[in-house]
């Protein structure tokens, strides 16, 4: 009789877990009929859609507050000693005299130095011989004082210096920043009038700002002016010597959003 109960109960369980299967089986049919919702760009979309995107550009002009002399001292002698200290001497001399000039923010380094051999080819069939050995030692001095440049330059040659490789302009980090900050105040307003000028050709109009990033700005390399290879007293006059404007450029990228 206990069998025929468990027998009985077994057929019960096995049943329910068709009828289980089979509900969900058919739920799984009916759910594959039902629309899917889902969000259309048309719903989400509008505020990447209404959009007008434009490139602002700045252009500022600074006059250079900082200029450069480099100053050269070239010594030829027989011998390499003869020619390390007679350059290291007038060199220094040369930095002495500059030092004393009353200059805004004087600054003096050391650029280039070089000890090279000198050959006389003059005889035929021959190798060549070194006769003298130059050396050469290029002093670049840098000063915000704009006006006193004329006078390093007749200084130096005073000193001993015996040519001018260059004479350069450049702008200093405190004047480069101010400059690109006013270059992208230039460029935001030239996207904002750019995009006024869309919107109201497609009788449209900007609500706000949703995108903004800053592009590239790029400076100007030091300006050269032209440097003198005199020597002795056709250099000691003092140069007048004017710096040319150096122009900067910025540029942001700005996407506004708009209505009709």
């Amino acid at each position: 009789m206990d069998k025929i109960k468990i027998f009985k109960t077994l057929i019960l369980i096995i049943v329910c877990m068709f009828v289980f299967l089979a509900a969900v089986l058919l739920a799984g049919c009916l759910a594959s009929d039902l629309p899917i919702l889902t969000e259309t760009p048309e719903s989400t979309g509008n505020a990447v859609q209404n959009t007008i995107s434009v490139t602002g550009e700045g252009n500022v002009k600074v006059v250079p507050d900082e200029g450069f002399i480099d100053v050269a001292v070239m010594v030829e002698k027989t011998s390499t000693q003869e020619a390390v200290d007679e350059n290291s001497r007038i060199a220094k001399q040369v930095t002495d005299a500059i030092e004393k000039i009353d200059a805004s923010n004087l600054k003096l380094q050391t650029v280039s130095y070089d000890l090279s051999p000198l050959y006389d080819y003059s005889q035929e069939n021959q190798p060549p011989k070194i006769y003298a050995y130059r050396a050469t030692t290029i002093i670049e001095a840098r000063t915000t004082d704009l006006n006193k440049i004329g006078q390093i330059i007749s200084t130096a040659t005073e000193a001993g210096a015996t040519s001018i490789s260059s004479i350069g302009f450049d702008l200093t980090e405190l004047t480069k920043i101010s400059a690109k900050n006013d270059a992208l105040a230039k460029a935001a307003r030239d996207a904002e009038n750019k995009a006024d000028a869309i919107a109201g050709a497609m009788g449209l109009k900007i609500e706000k700002v949703l995108f903004i990033s800053e592009g590239s700005t790029s400076y100007p390399g030091p300006v050269l002016a032209s440097a003198s290879e005199k020597k002795g007293a056709d250099m000691v006059m003092s140069p007048v010597v004017f710096p040319q404007e150096m122009e900067i450029s910025s540029s942001v990228s700005v996407t506004y959003y708009f209505s009709k």
